[in-house]
Order: structure tokens, then C-alpha cells, then sequence
């Protein structure tokens, strides 16, 4: 359910190059991707093992069955990974390549990636709501269907003999409502799951999750490139965003299938439900940190897409190869940072993450255009898998670990507000910024590069913000560098 947000797939802002560098024939080579499934699943099943042995309690004391929870570790990967194919359809090249059809300005393109975090601002009324239910399954299945079936109207619009001009409009509109669903739909399944998984073996779990998900992400967009370049628009859209509908049920119901522990939930004002969060010093430094990262990432994320299409020319399927090798490399990056996220933390993991995607993603998109080899685009989806394997997992575990348990629902739910507000407010200036860096003449540098830069130093900037975080499992290296201090007048024998 709750996915990577990577940087190309889930911000929609988003005659042809020929692939080059890295081989794409490797990427899909059946043996690899087969040996590369049986390593994930081997490492899966050790991972529901130590769950299987874990004493694991729910918040209301009672036990919870051993099959059920193994059950809905396993559900909850199949779950995922078509949810993962739905908001590949409905999001990123296919969303933008349906706008771009329809004649939308760059504005609009930046808009429509910004507008699902605007949505986020109604996640403490999902909250505050969701304490006064009885349980969690319902609500979130219902919020999965009616948010996901929206989709059926951008599908037939086109159909109806809309003026095609006001399509742009239109899927803004729809975007927005689908995403204030999938905003409070994301606050009550992190609720939940964080009851489900173990503490001590979320990082693994949810690597492995991550990874195993993306890899069915990468065969559907690759499969939705291919078929939006073999058929004309705008059928071929209206086909995709049609069939992402019927997966999107189908995961539904697997959703509805999760065991839920039983817990003991009291009701909360509203008006608590918005100021609680912040009242907590640290969850506040958390807040500030989520924010201002946000902001700095979809001031260039909202028109990663647009750049790949319009400025460097590449068809929906060179797209799509991107997510291969991105989705593909995360199979072994992903796994790897979240085995060292429970054993030093989640802070230095993300701290890595993020200086790894803030250097790496301007360097390589700039260099792929000013040199005209998109060899550099294949070494940023490289650079993606490193980057977001690192900060997707560890930014999802350290809002669980800030959020104290009691009443841990509000504060997911103030942090799903603070990221949208800060990342809407960033992708929103990334239009009107684009296009005021964009009249400073010069001969090679456009305003893409410029916002690329930008973004980058500011995500650079939050690691600074980060610091402030405190987590209590944390490894510090500080007794490691006093042990070292000792060599000083001897020399580092390594040296």
C-alpha cells in the first residue's frame, strides 16, 4: 500500500533516442530476474520466520494469532505490488503523456503532480474519523475503492465528446479528489501495519516489501510503455487507466483479507487531533525535517517526467526501462538498507539517502542533456534505487518510531499533512519557477538545470534539519572515533 514515492513514478510532472549504455537485454533476462525472485522470497521467509518466533502483542494486550499474522505478511506483498501496478497506470509517464495529449502547459504538468499532496491535508479528519470506528479494515477498503474507481472517469472522458481543452482541467479535478482517498487511505494503513509488523523486523520486512513490489511495478510500467507506443492516443490511455481500475479492485479486496489486531482506540476532539503532534518536541523536529525535505524534492520532481519526455526526447518505453533498471537494482539496494536500519537506526540511513539522490539526480540528468547520452539517465535509475531504498523505508520507520503508540494514528496523520502541505507549496513554484529561470539566457543551461540545482542543495539542507531527530535505537560512532584518536601520533596504519 504505502510505496516508495520515487522520484520519476510518483510525481507525474511528469523521433527518439536510442537506448545506450547499460544493456536493457540484461535487465530482462529471464534467468536473472527468476534468481534475483527465489533470493527475495528466500529472504522473505526468514523474515516471517523471526516474526513466526517473536513474542508479539497486540496494543491491548492480547496475542495475536501466529497464522494470521503470517497470512497478512504475505497478503500484504501481494496486496502491494498490485496496488504498485495501479498507481503506475494512473501516475507518472502515463498521466503525463494522457496530459500532454490533451495540450497542458508546464504549469499544469507541475500542478497535477502537486495536487495529490494538497490532498494530504484532510488526513487528521481520515484520522480523527477512524478513532471512532470500530475497526480499521473497513474503512480502509472503502477508501481504497471509491478512491481508485474515480479513475473510471478519466478513463471514458474522452468518450463523452469533452472539449479537449478543458481534459487538463478535468484530470486535475479528478486527481484531486482520487488523492484526498489515497491521503487518508495511507494514514490508516501505516496505522495498521505498524500494529501488524514486529518492531524489530520492520526494517527487513518492509525492504524486502519494497523490493519485491517494485519489481511487479517495473514489468507494468514497462508493459504500459510498450503498449502506449504501439497504439494510438487516446485510446491507449483510456485501455490503461481502465484496466489499472480492475487491479486496483482486485487489491481491494486483498486489503480486506488483512488480519487487524485487536486494539484498544479512544475517540480524540479534532481540534487535539491538529495540535497533539506538534506539542511532542520531537515528533515536532520530525515535522520540520519532513517538510522541508518535501518541499526541496517536488520543486524538481513535479517536471522529472516532462524533462524525459519533452527535453530529452525519450518514448514512453525508454520510460519505462528506466523503471526496469531502477526497480531492478532496488532488489538487492533495498534489502541491504533495511538490515542496516535495525541494526544502526533509521537516522543514518536516511541521512545516506538523502546526500546520495541530492548529489546524484542533478548530476546525472544535467550531464544527459548537456552531452546528449542517456547513458546518465540509466545511471540515475541506479542512483534512484540507491537513494530511495535508503530514504523510503527508513523515513517510513522513523515516523513510526517518533509517533509515540497511543494515539499514533493523529500523528501519521499530521505527518501525511505536513509532507503534502510543504511538497504542494514546492510543486506548485516549480512551474512559475521553471519558467522565470528559464528567461535567463544561455547557451546550453536551461531552466530545468537551474530547479535540478536548487532541489538538490535544499535536500542537502535537510540533513541539517534531520540531525535534531532523535532516535532511541541510533547507533552512535562518536566512541568509535574516540578509539581511533589513539593512531594519531603513530599514523593510521592504513595509510
Amino acid at each position: 500500500m504505502l510505496e516508495d514515492n520515487r522520484e520519476v513514478q510518483s510525481t507525474p510532472a511528469s523521433a527518439h533516442i536510442p537506448a545506450q549504455g547499460l544493456g536493457t537485454d540484461t535487465l530482462r533476462s529471464p534467468v536473472l530476474q527468476i534468481a534475483l525472485q527465489r533470493r527475495k522470497m528466500r529472504r522473505l521467509a526468514s523474515v516471517i520466520a523471526g516474526c513466526r518466533a517473536s513474542a508479539y502483542f497486540s496494543r491491548s494486550g492480547g496475542a495475536v494469532s501466529e497464522s494470521a499474522l503470517i497470512r497478512t505478511l504475505k497478503l500484504s506483498i501481494v496486496e502491494g505490488s498490485l496496488s504498485q501496478i495501479f498507481l503506475m497506470w494512473t501516475t507518472g509517464s502515463v498521466l503525463v503523456g494522457y496530459m500532454l495529449h490533451f495540450g497542458a502547459t508546464p504549469s499544469q504538468i507541475a500542478l497535477v503532480s502537486s495536487v495529490p499532496l494538497l490532498a494530504q491535508l484532510f488526513s487528521p479528519l481520515a484520522a480523527w474519523w477512524a478513532t471512532r470506528l470500530p475497526g480499521r479494515r473497513i474503512f480502509a477498503t472503502s477508501l481504497a475503492l471509491f478512491g481508485r474507481c474515480l479513475w473510471l472517469v478519466a478513463a471514458v472522458l474522452p468518450s463523452l465528446a469533452v472539449d479537449a481543452s478543458l481534459m487538463p482541467v478535468y484530470l486535475l479535478i479528478l486527481v484531486g479528489l482520487s488523492s484526498v482517498f489515497q491521503a487518508a487511505l495511507v494514514v490508516v494503513w501505516t496505522d495498521w501495519m505498524g500494529d501488524v509488523v514486529p518492531e524489530d523486523k520492520r526494517g527487513r520486512y518492509f525492504g524486502i516489501r519494497t523490493g519485491l513490489v517494485g519489481v511487479i511495478g517495473m514489468i507494468g510500467n514497462l508493459a504500459a510503455g510498450r503498449f502506449l507506443d504501439a497504439f494510438a492516443a487516446p485510446e491507449s490511455f483510456q485501455i490503461i487507466l481502465g484496466a489499472a481500475v480492475v487491479v486496483s479492485i482486485i487489491a481491494s479486496g486483498l486489503l480486506f483479507l488483512h488480519h487487524e489486531p485487536v486494539a484498544t482506540r479512544q475517540p480524540i476532539e479534532l481540534r487535539r487531533a491538529l495540535s497533539l503532534p506538534w506539542l511532542n518536541p520531537n515528533f515536532r523536529q520530525f515535522l520540520t525535517f519532513a517538510g522541508f525535505l518535501f518541499f526541496g524534492m517536488f520543486l524538481s520532481a513535479a517536471l522529472v517526467t516532462a524533462y524525459f519526455l519533452d527535453v530529452l526526447d525519450m518514448s514512453f518505453t525508454q520510460v519505462a526501462y528506466w523503471t526496469v533498471i531502477a526497480s531492478g537494482s532496488a532488489l538487492v539496494t533495498t534489502p541491504l538498507w533495511g538490515r542496516l536500519a535495525d541494526r544502526i537506526g533509521n537516522r543514518p540511513v536516511l541521512q545516506s539517502g538523502i546526500v546520495i539522490m541530492a548529489v546524484g539526480f542533478p548530476t546525472c540528468w544535467i550531464l544527459a542533456d548537456l552531452r546528449h547520452n542517456l547513458n546518465y539517465i540509466w545511471l540515475s535509475a541506479v542512483v534512484d534505487a540507491i537513494a530511495w531504498g535508503a530514504t523510503g523505508p527508513a523515513i517510513f520507520n522513523l515516523a513510526l518510531f517518533t509517533a509515540p503508540r497511543q494515539g499514533r494514528l493523529t500523528y501519521l496523520a499530521m505527518y501525511s499533512v505536513t509532507t503534502g502541505l510543504f511538497g504542494f507549496i514546492g510543486g506548485a513554484l516549480a512551474g512559475p519557477l521553471f519558467e522565470t529561470l528559464q528567461r535567463i539566457p544561455h547557451a546550453s543551461w536551461s531552466g530545468y538545470h537551474s530547479l535540478f540545482v536548487v532541489s538538490g542543495l535544499l535536500r542537502l539542507a535537510s540533513v541539517l534539519l534531520l540531525r535534531r531527530v532523535k532516535e532511541t535505537k541510533v547507533w552512535n560512532p562518536r566512541p568509535l572515533f574516540r578509539h581511533l584518536r589513539a593512531w594519531r601520533r603513530l599514523g593510521f596504519p592504513w595509510r
